[in-house]
């Protein structure tokens, strides 16, 4: 199936693909192996073509965007990476509604929200990401989601086609949402906001920023949250009681601040990382018989890590 795509890259000249490209500096957390392709188009028409042509192969891709929430084996990821940062810019408002491109990073949205004084996305200050991923996840903080605020999306499908998707015709639960069809990638999102002074709008983005930061996790190499919260529990909790903040294996380590993070103190392996992620959610179920779900995206085989 490679090869055919080989073939498909030259019939059709295309310089927006890379091959064997390392996605280490790629993640937040920096660490992982290669890909066996990395694929940033700047146009619909171009995406579209090498999505369609990915789908209709049952080629093995993921879409990537900042790079946080995942872990990439030591081993790579075999398949095809796709890259929306040569996207086309896009933030525009049109009355309440602002559409955003997928590729725009969640800092650089809050910091026009609070130029122009646009409220109700302020629970997303200090969430590191791009829009498509947030979006995906259903990312939030703060007793906030993303679909509170979500009016729509823009697609393109497993079939090449450009479709637009109302908030109200997706499912969204806790850090996932659902769409209407499996294949699919997420270009833009359009989010209901509301004309506000700059001044208060910058306050409460300070404000959360000045939580995250309380924590010590501002500048370190992590991809956020491990696991999700539960109904009735928070993971960081439960791993704190476990013992475990400051629990290192290698150069990976539990923060000492956030037991729901964990920290590359420099040169850890992804191997480090998901070791420790394995001995977080194994003493979890010991002492409380709560399985934990991995909040992180996987990527890879780690079989090469045991059992």
């Amino acid at each position: 199936m490679i090869k055919k795509f080989d073939l498909f890259i030259e019939e059709h000249h295309l310089s927006c693909v890379k091959k064997e490209v390392s996605l280490k500096l790629l993640t937040t957390v920096k660490c992982g192996g290669e890909a066996d392709y990395l694929i940033d188009p700047d146009s619909y028409d171009e995406l579209s073509k090498i999505f369609e042509f990915i789908c209709r192969n049952n080629i093995h891709y993921k879409i990537i965007g900042n790079g946080s929430n995942i872990l990439v084996s030591d081993l790579g990821f075999p398949g095809i990476v796709i890259s929306l940062k040569n996207f086309p810019y896009l933030i525009e408002l049109h009355g309440g509604k602002l559409s955003v491109a997928a590729h725009i990073e969640c800092a650089y949205l809050q910091k026009k929200c609070i130029l122009e004084g646009l409220s109700g996305l302020e629970f997303l200050s200090g969430i590191p990401g791009t829009m498509g991923g947030i979006i995906a996840m259903n990312a939030g903080a703060f007793g906030h989601d993303v679909d509170s605020a979500l009016d729509s999306i823009k697609t393109v499908t497993h079939e090449g086609k450009i479709v637009r998707i109302q908030a109200e015709n997706m499912e969204f639960s806790y850090r996932k949402t659902k769409l209407p069809f499996e294949k699919f990638i997420i270009t833009e999102g359009t989010f209901n906001v509301q004309k506000k002074n700059m001044q208060e709008v910058k306050e409460l983005c300070d404000s959360y920023i000045s939580q995250r930061k309380s924590k010590n996790l501002w500048l370190a190499l992590t991809f956020g949250s491990t696991f999700k919260n539960g109904a009735d529990y928070y993971a960081g909790e439960l791993v704190e009681k476990c013992g475990l903040k400051g629990y290192s294996i290698g150069d990976a380590q539990i923060s000492k601040s956030h037991a729901n993070f964990i920290i590359n103190n420099g040169d850890a392996s992804s191997k480090d990382v998901y070791l420790l992620i394995r001995k977080m959610k194994d003493e979890v179920r010991k002492k409380f018989g709560i399985n934990l779900e991995l909040e992180v995206k996987l990527w890879g085989d780690f079989s090469y890590a045991g059992k």
